[in-house]
């Protein structure tokens, strides 16, 4: 098969970021993400339809095939079969590459294709989206331990990050242990978890009560440290944030191990990015509800090339929106300015990134600049009423 251009930059790229890929890896994971980005979906006959100018129909299938199997299952069988997780690190220090800045936001979370594969994903949080880091595969509907999975993406993740660098991780309710919790300080990281509002919580100095009538009405906020009693566990937390927004039909309750000082009040919210990054996985980009696959390894590959075309086309889109914000065409932005400041954008950056990348790609000329420049976490309405505890 003659590759396009493009691909071969690509795949210099991926040489530099992803060093533990073979070369022929390299090679079919630039392929895939060249299809994926052209047709606008990550499914196998939509790639291979947008890859007819390589080669046949069935020649490009079987070769992207081959890019999935376990090394006993190739045509050819042999060793050589991508390791996705040795591949998490190396991705997550691709992101940390191009970003700027010493603060990063990371999020634990599950997403499911149906009945048939439920995923444990790590995704960093960036302007409105995510992007996956770290997954892993189980069959949906079957027993099985969730939380010893994401302890160890987590361990395997910690070796990327800078020890300097300010590191939260986000949680529902639904994903809590105190192992957990304990995995995620080992790293030098700070968890933020989301906890019922009838949990109890006795403030220091404070008679125990639940943690949700530390506030009394929309547009109030407590923030102080104290136990919090949760199940069998008794734990020491450090800080209990409550926030009933106006406009919110009841309060959010959080724990943190950050001082009272040194946490934001309004920083739970970021955490619901990683839904927008699971709708680019989905419907809003790489169609991955329609994929057919049900084999965990292979399904494990195949987000390999999601995540891969999701950091580079935010990026794209990073540079699109930045340009925006500076006046300029985005050809000629080669450097990261200012962030743009935070609100509802009229394209998401995901989107733009696309339009793109894409461009791009058909021309085979791709930007060398590319940068991921977050925006600043958000910060209290100037309305709300916030009460500190005693120290």
């Amino acid at each position: 098969m003659r590759l396009p251009r493009a691909s071969y930059q690509m795949e210099e790229q991926l040489a530099q970021y992803s060093p533990v890929l073979r070369p022929a890896q390299r090679r079919g994971l630039a392929l895939w993400v060249y299809g994926t980005v052209l047709a606008q979906s990550a499914c196998q006959n939509a790639v291979v339809s947008a890859l007819l100018a390589v080669g046949g129909f069935h020649t490009v299938r079987q070769y992207l095939r081959e890019w999935l199997y376990d090394g006993a299952d190739k045509a050819a069988p042999c060793q050589a079969q991508v390791e996705v997780g040795h591949c998490f690190g190396p991705l997550l220090g691709w992101v940390l590459a191009w970003w700027q800045g010493r603060e990063l936001a990371l999020a634990v979370d599950a997403t499911l294709h149906g009945q048939r594969v439920a995923a444990l994903v790590v995704s960093v949080l960036y302007r409105g989206s995510a992007l996956p880091v770290a997954w892993h595969m189980l069959r949906a509907n079957r027993p099985g331990a969730w939380l010893r999975p994401l302890g160890r993406l987590l361990r395997q993740l910690r070796p990327a990050i800078p020890r300097e660098m300010q590191v939260v991780v986000f949680a529902d309710r639904g994903l809590w242990s105190p192992r957990l919790w304990r995995t995620i300080r080992a790293g030098g990281w700070h968890p933020v978890r989301r906890v019922r509002q009838a949990t109890a919580f006795q403030p220091f100095g404070g008679p125990r009560q639940p943690a949700a009538t530390l506030v009394r009405a929309p547009g109030a906020g407590w923030v102080g440290r104290g136990v919090l009693f949760q199940e069998r566990h008794r734990q020491r937390v450090d800080t209990l944030v409550v926030v009933w927004g106006v406009g919110q039909r009841e309060p959010w309750v959080v724990v943190t191990d950050l001082a009272p000082a040194r946490v934001g009040l309004c920083w739970y919210g970021l955490r619901m990015w990683i839904e927008c990054g699971f709708r680019a996985l989905k419907g809003v980009g790489w169609q991955w509800q329609h994929t057919r696959r049900t084999d965990p390894a292979r399904v494990a590959r195949h987000w390999l090339v999601l995540a891969v075309a999701t950091l580079w086309v935010v990026a794209y889109g990073t540079r699109s929106e930045d340009a925006q914000t500076q006046g300029v065409p985005p050809a000629r932005l080669r450097t990261p300015r200012a962030p743009p400041p935070p609100g509802r954008r009229p394209l998401s950056v995901f989107r733009q990134g696309m339009l793109w990348f894409a461009r791009q790609l058909l021309q085979g000329r791709l930007w060398r600049g590319l940068w991921l420049l977050p925006e600043p976490w958000p910060a209290p309405p100037p309305h709300l009423q916030v009460t500190y505890g005693p120290p």
